[in-house]
């Protein structure tokens, strides 16, 4: 019997109970069925995230971006597996994409995001036209240290990593 898309509903509480090989086979069912609708590969993407698999799920987030190239949610996606990754360059690209074609609903989010990425890439002055367009009281959650959650805590890690680019060109 064909999957239908209402079947990948069971995903989330297969995740919840810990049964992710069940999970995988199914949003790998729904992909063998269905190879031209991004949802299975979204849905197999988060379960292998959620594994602790994030360089797995890239290759169903690319294949998300190329059957939604103008879906800015598509490109977030695989920006944030990249910055588990520590891929900073690759996701500093993909949220370039995401804000070219967003409506503003990624706004402060991808300032954010861009901002972390690009002062881990000592790209500073970026970094702080970044943080400079995130509001004050604009709070992220969810990627625990891994990336600032405010403006104020983007500014303070740019200062962090400028004073320390200094005293590295001071030694040498």
């Amino acid at each position: 019997m064909p999957l239908s898309q209402q079947d990948l509903d069971s995903v989330g509480p297969l995740c919840e109970a810990g049964r992710f090989a069940e999970a995988l086979r199914l949003c790998g069912e729904f992909v063998a069925e269905h190879r031209d609708h991004p949802h299975g590969y979204h849905l197999r993407a988060v379960v292998r995230v959620l594994m602790g698999e994030a360089r797995l799920a890239l290759a169903d987030r690319d294949k998300v971006v190329s059957l939604c190239p103008h879906l800015p949610g598509a490109y977030m996606a695989r920006a944030e597996d990249h910055l588990r990754l520590g891929d900073f360059t690759a996701a500093a690209a993909d949220l370039d994409r995401a804000e070219k074609l967003d409506d503003g609903h990624y706004w402060p989010l991808i300032p954010l995001l861009r901002g972390h990425c690009r002062a881990r890439l000592g790209r500073l002055a970026e970094a702080e036209a970044d943080g400079a367009r995130v509001p004050e009281d604009y709070l992220l959650s969810g990627f625990g240290d891994a990336v600032p959650p405010s403006a104020r805590e983007l500014r303070a890690e740019i200062a962090a990593l400028g004073a320390e680019a200094r005293e590295d060109g001071a030694a040498d």
